[in-house]
């Protein structure tokens, strides 16, 4: 026996292999190699059989062993059934057989290997099995089966010689092979672990996801009730001076009927006056209504027009304030999705502006708000931008996050905010972001915040 060669079976990387076939196949190289074996075989003890593994031929093609390995890759030899099977044999009687010619002894099952022979073209001459024997426990782990010795071109039998090298190792083998499993089984534990983990933490994020559904239910409905607080209030102020020219006009009529002094022309013009400022306060609710339907169609709309409806729904407290309006809108711009999802997005966002300048500017100085619409790189910006003069948030420029983190705005803008994030991002694929900007305007300096819609 060469030095090298057994350097091969006894290298101690056999002991590092944690994939058992992979082991198994290097185990059965070096084998072959060290008695100069053209093929061989492995069997692995599984509940009552030895399964087949790995299978090596030296004088086949890579395809015939392709093929053969999947034809032959179930084999399962049977350990109930006595002396039939010459690996069974060996593995239960723990001594390590050698058969000359299987042509020429009956005293073994050999149908497969024969078959095996004729279907490839391959003759089959002698055969030595190893049971691979756990030298510690004892243990029958499997069997190895090694076919035509050879030296140089010549087939030859095996000898005494080769068995008393193969029971040198075959316990190292089984050590191996044994270390192999345990691997293996440790890998199976922790891969049964880590798929119970998954679904611990699947069924927990299901648990969150209802949970941040839930509350973003109560925040989406906290929005839309600031949102309504917002216009109802609108509305009252909108409808404040047209209730007052009606109520003149009727105590007006109301004098000319008592005292009969009733002119045709100007009493009609009382109430045509009177009639067509029912019909504006008419199209105040018409609005209102048509804003809070639930839409479930989408639709192409130019984006210009949901601003400017968002600042009709919010013109009174704008005025109410003095916060002027800066525009500047390209009116060609368009988008798909819900129209009225989309403007109240922009009334939210506008209204979180408005209640910032508010709270920051003095009704006595300038309250701005600019609105900016374009088309840059193939996308489209909405930047809206106030003078507030103070920033609210340094180095953080993701103010409009989950948790919002915003400290010094009301709850009602959070919840708007909140919302408007959701319809941009969740609904229309877009992005917000909030920044802290300077800027100059006729002249002067300002300082303020400023909110960025990106739309594809």
């Amino acid at each position: 026996m060469k030095d090298l060669e057994l350097r091969h079976i006894y290298d101690i990387n056999l002991f590092n292999i944690n994939d058992l076939d992979v082991l198994l196949h290097e185990i059965l190289k070096y084998t072959r190699e060290l008695i100069n074996a053209e093929a061989g075989t492995i069997y692995i003890k599984e509940d009552e059989y030895l399964k087949f593994h790995v299978f090596q031929n030296d004088k086949l093609s890579y395809e015939d062993i392709y093929k053969l390995f999947y034809t032959i890759k179930d084999s399962k030899l049977p350990l109930f059934i006595e002396n039939k099977f010459l690996a069974v044999d060996s593995f239960k009687t723990k001594k390590i057989i050698m058969i000359d010619d299987i042509y020429d002894t009956k005293e073994y099952e050999y149908s497969g290997t024969k078959e095996f022979d004729e279907k490839l073209n391959y003759k089959t001459h002698s055969i030595i099995t190893i049971p691979l024997i756990h030298p510690i426990r004892d243990e029958v782990l499997g069997v190895v089966q090694l076919l035509n010795k050879k030296d140089n071109d010549n087939y030859i039998n095996f000898n005494e010689k080769d068995k008393n090298s193969l029971s040198m190792f075959s316990s190292f083998i089984a050590l191996s092979i044994s270390k192999a499993q345990n691997d293996v089984v440790k890998l199976q534990r922790l891969n049964e672990e880590l798929e119970n983990a998954n679904k611990r933490l699947e069924k927990k994020i299901e648990r969150e996801v209802l949970d941040n559904k839930y509350k973003s239910s109560i925040i989406f409905h906290q929005s839309k009730m600031s949102s309504m607080g917002e216009l109802i209030g609108n509305i009252a102020h909108e409808w404040k001076e047209p209730l007052g020219v009606i109520s003149a006009y009727a105590s007006s009529l109301k004098l000319d009927v008592e005292y009969e002094n009733i002119n045709s022309p100007e009493f009609i013009i009382k109430l045509d006056r009177m009639l067509d400022i029912t019909n504006k306060l008419s199209g105040t609710i018409d609005d209102f209504e048509t804003f809070y339907n639930i839409e479930t169609i989408k639709e192409t709309f130019f984006i210009n027009s949901s601003i400017y409806k968002s600042l009709e729904l919010a013109k009174v407290t704008f005025d109410e304030n003095n916060i002027v309006l800066i525009l500047d809108l390209d009116i060609s711009i368009s988008m798909y999705g819900l129209r009225n999802e989309f403007t109240q997005a922009l009334l939210n966002l506008l209204v979180s502006i408005k209640d910032s300048l508010i709270q920051k500017v003095s009704l006595d100085k300038n309250r701005y708000i600019f609105i900016d619409l374009f088309q840059k790189d193939g996308k489209k910006y909405i930047v809206i931008k106030n003078n507030s003069g103070e920033k609210i948030l340094d180095n953080n420029k993701n103010i409009i996050n989950e948790n919002l983190h915003l400290e010094k705005i009301n709850n009602n803008s959070k919840s708007g905010l909140y919302m408007t994030k959701i319809i941009i991002e969740k609904h229309t694929n877009g992005v917000i972001t909030f920044d802290n900007v300077e800027f100059s305007y006729k002249g002067k300096d300002y300082k303020g915040e400023q909110f960025t819609i990106i739309l594809e």
